[in-house]
């Protein structure tokens, strides 16, 4: 059994892969193996993947057709060796000690789960912001979900910055949803409910790439995928806890993460689009909670258009917008005009 599982789905990027691999494989916790999923790339990305092989026997390959990102790491913890399992993205790096820190720190305190800060990396701008830790979490002590009942749908549900015992993952059946976006909320929440012994440190050895481009790992191809609506989404995670006899445990934690989605759906939407949105929302959610959605939706567009600053991107420009009582003021580096 090797010390750790990194788990890397790849689709077609062959523009980032080999500075992902070369990162994973100079580690230095060597006693690690690198199960790479071929999500049918169309690119160069599987004969970079067969040549970094060639040079590691560490990395393992796996291939299928085109089926996303959470059954390409499905695949991989059912081959999974290592006493705990990591997740990188391909189009993102770490820093050569994250494995050796979270594992050496699971170790210590004997946990089922580790989470460590991590960094937003923004190439095109070219600045890097660590992730604070909004929720106070304790520091280099043991926590569950019971001490810290707020934690299940907090902040950072991506899985690429922690660590995760896999006896704990198998024990409780985790998987990723099999959807095109989104996959891997259900398996954070599941981890943090289920998890007896979390650990929270303050190091940060994860870079989150931004791209100007928008890389494609984050828009895959699925031709032969059905992709669902936001509503049929959070039908299917629902299941899920309910699959795991966790609902009832976690039913009102449930249902302000999907008003808040809902919430942010809505607000992109035009006022048009928006009127039929909350129809749909209407016939989804009970009266209760769409009457709590619509008080947070008026008081949030009130407070808008009283004060608000926001970032926006019109022809590939960058514009910064001010709304003061209701007058919108828009920058463009420095220029402004009033609208």
């Amino acid at each position: 059994m090797v010390k750790v599982s990194v788990i890397v789905p790849v689709y077609n990027v062959e523009n980032y892969l080999e500075y992902c691999l070369s990162g994973l494989l100079n580690q230095t916790l060597q006693d690690i193996e690198i199960i790479c999923v071929n999500d049918g790339s169309t690119d160069n990305s599987i004969n970079i993947l067969q040549r970094y092989q060639q040079t590691d026997n560490r990395i393992k390959i796996i291939t299928q057709s085109n089926s996303g990102q959470g059954t390409a790491r499905n695949s991989a913890i059912d081959i999974a060796n290592g006493e705990y399992i990591g997740f990188v993205d391909p189009d993102d790096y770490v820093s050569p000690q994250m494995f050796e820190t979270l594992y050496n720190q699971a170790k210590a305190y004997n946990a089922d789960l580790v989470e460590e800060s991590f960094y937003i990396n923004n190439q095109a701008r070219k600045y890097k912001r660590k992730q604070k830790n909004k929720l106070n979490l304790p520091i280099n002590n043991i926590f569950n979900w019971k001490i810290r009942k707020n934690y299940a749908f907090s902040v950072n549900l991506a899985v690429w910055n922690k660590l995760y015992r896999r006896d704990f993952i198998k024990k409780h059946n985790i998987k990723f949803m099999d959807v095109v976006r989104g996959e891997d909320i259900i398996f954070t929440v599941k981890s943090r409910v289920l998890a007896e012994r979390i650990l929270y440190i303050d190091d940060a050895d994860y870079y989150y790439q931004i791209k100007e481009d928008n890389s494609v790992i984050i828009n895959p191809d699925l031709k032969n995928k059905k992709k669902i609506n936001r509503f049929e989404y959070f039908e299917l995670f629902k299941q899920s806890l309910v699959d795991s006899n966790i609902y009832n445990i976690l039913e009102k934690d449930y249902k302000k993460w999907v008003i808040k989605s809902l919430l942010e759906d809505l607000s992109k939407k035009k006022f048009k689009n928006k009127i039929q949105y909350l129809k749909k929302i209407y016939n989804f959610i009970d009266i209760k909670d769409f009457l709590n959605l619509l008080f947070c939706f008026i008081y949030r567009s009130i407070k808008n258009n009283i004060f608000s600053i926001r970032n926006v991107n019109i022809q590939n420009k960058k514009y910064k917008i001010f709304t003061i009582l209701g007058i919108r003021i828009k920058f463009l580096y420095n220029k402004c005009r009033i609208r």
